[in-house]
C-alpha cells in the first residue's frame, strides 16, 4: 500500500490500523476547508456515484479532483488537498476522477455502523476506469444520536455555504467522535474467511456494473469457484449469482427512487445489457415494473 498506509501499519479489517488511520488525521492533517455537494440531477452517460447515507472524503496525501453540483446549482470541479474534507449529503450525487495519483480515506455513516476505507492510486486510470479498495473497516456499533446531530448541522452548513468556515472543526469533532467509538469497538478479528467475504462483497457492490461471473471473481481474488459459492452460502444464504442480482436491483430502486433517470440508462448502470431482461428481474423481486415502481413513490 501507499507510504502513509505503510508507515501506520494499516491492514484490512484492522481496528488498531484505522485508529492509527484516525489519529494521523487529527493530528498531521491540519484543518483547510469543507467542500459540500449540492442536490440536483445526475449527468447521464457519465459514471456518478449516489449513496443514501452521507459520505466524507478526506485526501491524504497528493491530489484529488472531483466534480459536483456546487452552490450555485452549476456543475463544479476542484481539486482537493490535504485538509479538504468533501461532504457528499445522502442522495447526492459525485463524480470522482481518477486521473492524479493519492491517497484518501473515506468515512460512510450508514444506519447500522461506520465505515471507513482507505485507498491509494498510485498511477492515473483510464477514463471510465475505478480503483477498487480492499482495505476497511467497519464498526460494530451504530452512529449514535450525538453523532447524528453533528451529521445533520455538517450537512446544514453545507447547504448555506458553510459561513464563518467552521465546517472543518466541526468535521474534526465528527471524528473525534469515531476515534471514541473506534477505540470501544471489541468485535472480534474476523476469521480468514470473513475477511475474505468481505473483500469479495466489497468488490461486488463496486463493481455491478460490470459483467461479473463467479468463475472471474474467483479467479481475482485466487479461490476455487466452489469455495467462493460456499463463502457466499454461508454468509448471506443464497447464490453468488442470487446476491450479484439482489445488489443490481437495490441500486437500481434507489435511482429510480432519487433520479430522473431512464429505465434503460438505469438498466445499463445496473449491470443489464437487456432492458426486457432487467424489467422483468426487478419485478420479480419488487412486484412492479420499474416505470410503476417510479410513479409508485413519488
Amino acid at each position: 500500500m501507499g507510504g502513509i498506509a505503510g508507515a501506520l501499519g494499516l491492514e484490512h479489517f484492522s481496528r488498531e490500523g484505522f485508529l492509527r488511520l484516525t489519529d494521523f488525521i487529527l493530528n498531521e492533517i491540519p484543518p483547510v476547508r469543507l467542500v459540500s455537494a449540492y442536490r440536483s440531477p445526475p449527468p447521464v452517460h457519465e459514471p456518478f456515484e449516489l449513496y443514501l447515507h452521507p459520505v466524507f472524503d478526506l485526501p491524504l496525501a497528493g491530489e484529488k479532483e472531483m466534480i459536483f453540483t456546487g452552490r450555485d446549482g452549476k456543475r463544479s470541479e476542484v481539486i482537493l488537498r490535504p485538509g479538504d474534507v468533501f461532504q457528499l449529503p445522502a442522495a447526492v450525487w459525485k463524480l470522482p476522477r481518477w486521473n492524479l495519483p493519492h491517497e484518501m480515506a473515506c468515512f460512510v455513516f450508514q444506519r447500522d455502523f461506520v465505515r471507513i476505507t482507505y485507498l491509494e492510486l498510485a498511477a492515473p486510470l483510464p477514463d471510465g476506469s475505478r480503483p477498487v479498495s480492499s482495505c476497511f473497516f467497519h464498526t460494530e456499533a451504530p452512529p449514535d444520536e450525538n453523532m447524528c446531530r453533528l451529521l445533520e448541522l455538517l450537512a446544514r452548513l453545507g447547504l448555506s455555504g458553510d459561513p464563518g468556515g467552521a465546517g472543518p472543526e466541526l468535521f474534526r469533532g465528527l471524528l473525534r467522535m469515531v476515534r471514541s467509538m473506534l477505540a470501544s469497538d471489541r468485535a472480534p478479528r474476523p476469521t480468514k474467511g470473513e475477511a475474505t467475504f468481505h473483500k469479495i462483497r466489497d468488490y461486488l457492490v463496486e463493481n455491478f456494473s460490470e459483467p461479473i461471473t463467479r468463475e472471474e471473481t474467483a479467479r481475482l481474488f485466487q479461490l476455487h469457484p466452489g469455495y467462493l459459492s460456499r463463502l457466499v452460502r454461508e454468509r448471506e444464504g443464497c447464490t453468488f449469482s442470487e446476491l450479484l442480482i439482489r445488489l443490481r436491483l437495490e441500486h437500481a430502486a434507489m435511482l429510480l427512487r432519487e433520479t430522473g433517470l431512464l429505465v434503460d440508462e438505469i438498466a445499463d448502470r445496473c449491470g443489464y445489457r437487456s432492458t426486457t431482461f432487467f424489467t422483468a428481474s426487478f419485478k420479480r423481486r419488487y412486484g412492479l415494473p420499474p416505470a410503476r415502481f417510479r410513479s409508485a413513490r413519488q
